[in-house]
């Protein structure tokens, strides 16, 4: 199967920005861009890489060199995953991932791209929490391309999914306010 690796880097990052001025994909985490930390872990998976983010994002643009750049003046999350995976649509599914979680392991994103041979939904489940990215079966195209705003496709995840067991604790660790940045850098 060809799978897509969709992150999504196209929010607005409010809170953070509230917090500490600056959008949370940039802030620095041990001399890097959030983003960056989190596109070079997506890239080791060796899947296809498309980022998802705003036209006007010059500085995140600039990280996303090893990625398909899909631009989406997104309204929220829906919007986002609609615009990658409408890019993407000749794959045979997706991972949908946060451009967030820079310590999701390349392991991980093979091992949920895999389990989608099996499984029309893969979710990683790590200590009996659900994690991310979220595989998809190109079954669910209709569904995905057609989201809006900020409504995702917990629905379907969370009734259909199959739980993938992981050890992988990136799979739970988004960075939302800048304290979590301190929290965080036990991962690093």
């Amino acid at each position: 199967m060809k799978i897509a690796l969709i992150v999504l880097a196209a929010g607005l990052s409010r809170r953070f920005r509230q917090q500490a001025g600056e959008h949370k994909l940039l802030a620095d985490l041990n001399g890097k861009p959030l983003l960056q930390r989190t596109l070079e872990q997506a890239a080791a998976s060796g899947l296809d890489l498309f980022v998802v983010t705003r036209p006007d994002a010059a500085a995140l643009k600039a990280l996303c060199s090893q990625a398909t750049l899909v631009l989406c003046d997104s309204g929220g999350l829906g919007e986002s995953i609609a615009a990658g995976v409408k890019a993407s649509r000749d794959y045979d599914g997706w991972l949908i991932a946060l451009g967030d979680m820079p310590f999701v392991t390349p392991e991980s994103y093979r091992a949920v791209s895999a389990a989608l041979a099996y499984a029309p939904i893969v979710r990683p489940w790590i200590d009996g929490r659900p994690g991310h990215p979220v595989g998809f079966q190109h079954h669910y195209y209709p569904m995905l391309s057609t989201l809006q705003g900020d409504a995702g496709p917990q629905a379907a995840v969370k009734s259909l999914a199959v739980r993938l067991p992981l050890q992988d604790r990136g799979c739970l660790c988004d960075i939302d306010l800048p304290a979590d940045l301190q929290l965080i850098k036990e991962f690093s």
